[in-house]
């Protein structure tokens, strides 16, 4: 029989659904949604979680939370009781304090009491990256010197094991036939006033305005109450189904990440895989992950940006985007995130 495997999940995004669909292959998994729509609803959405638990745990080999937060506490809690293992999946947020834009988990209680307690009592966490764990922030001087869970909890000595996401290379890839314009684009979903900054967006728009020559392309949701005010060669796209987006990607030349914070780039690796040349941030591990195939913006400021997309335009379009797919086929296969987070749920069950 198969080992029964409990996941637990805020909302299900694209990066969900496959580590589902992993954790299929080989377990009997039971999964429950703690989507909140209303911050009114968090208690609701706890006693919930709290009967499903009780319901399952005790039948239950391994609980596996996507994100820490409200949701990942009591997970926890049962799991130690009841003498099981649990995993929580590091992804941004649960990681970090940015006052300045009102975002990250660690900035304001109870949510950062619960989030760090969560990761003190997990088994293991798994973070998508060393700069979910800490790292010097350099990119602007509004917020922390540093990020990560351990800067914020210096005490937490919970193993962790890097496991990075993955992006399907049979799927994210070159499109035949598709011509490639020298052109900009950017993916970010609910767009509202602090994602507008969180994401790069507002230097993204400033960048169209310093390069009308060129066409710029945001993909994303954007809330309710909020616009996004474009210039001509600006274009807004509301909504792209996963399966066009990598025709839109090999269409375009370059994409902007130009985040105030990223727990990984799942939006970057796709762009790459298609053959998108980067312009990254310095943020987490954005360079890391672009390696030599692309640029970064060392810091949030408008005159370094301008000399940054100068170079990318100068530079050698055909080799750099053969090297940004070349990257990502050696680093970010969803096939390696598959073998990686198998083997460490085989090794705790």
């Amino acid at each position: 029989m198969k080992k029964k495997v409990i996941f637990i999940y805020p909302n299900l995004s694209s990066f969900v659904r496959k580590d589902i669909e992993i954790l299929n292959t080989q377990f009997e998994v039971r999964v429950f949604e703690f989507a909140v729509s209303h911050k009114w609803l968090t208690l609701w959405l706890l006693f919930k979680e709290l009967v499903f638990l009780i319901r399952f745990v005790p039948k239950s080999n391994f609980i596996i939370i996507q994100f820490g937060g409200y949701h990942s506490f009591i997970p926890v809690i049962l799991a130690k009781l009841f003498n099981i293992s649990s995993a929580i999946v590091l992804g941004g947020t649960d990681c970090v304090s940015f006052p300045s834009i009102n975002y990250g988990n660690l900035r304001k209680y109870p949510l950062k009491w619960f989030t760090l307690k969560s990761l003190r009592y997990a088994t293991v966490l798994i973070p998508a990256s060393k700069a979910l764990v800490e790292y010097s922030y350099t990119y602007q001087n509004h917020d922390y010197s540093k990020q990560g869970y351990k800067y914020f909890d210096p005490k937490n000595n919970t193993p962790y094991n890097i496991i990075s996401n993955g992006v399907s290379l049979q799927k994210f890839r070159p499109i035949a036939g598709v011509t490639r314009k020298k052109s900009f684009i950017t993916v970010c979903t609910n767009l509202d006033n602090r994602n507008y900054r969180l994401k790069g967006i507002d230097l993204y728009l400033k960048a169209a305005t310093i390069f009308p020559e060129y066409d710029f392309l945001i993909i994303g949701k954007t809330l309710p109450g909020f616009k996004i005010e474009v210039t001509s060669n600006v274009k807004h796209i509301e909504f792209v189904s996963n399966d066009e987006l990598p025709a839109i990607l090999s269409s375009c030349t370059y994409y902007c990440q130009l985040s105030l914070s990223e727990g990984f780039g799942v939006a970057l690796i796709e762009a790459m895989a298609c053959g998108c040349i980067p312009l990254v941030s310095k943020v987490g591990i954005l360079d890391y992950i672009i390696g030599e195939s692309g640029f970064v913006l060392e810091r949030h400021d408008e005159s370094l940006m301008i000399k940054v997309i100068e170079k990318a335009l100068k530079s050698d379009v055909q080799a750099l985007s053969a090297a940004a797919r070349q990257r990502i086929v050696d680093e970010y296969s969803d096939e390696r995130r598959r073998v990686e987070l198998l083997g460490l749920i085989n090794s705790l069950v």
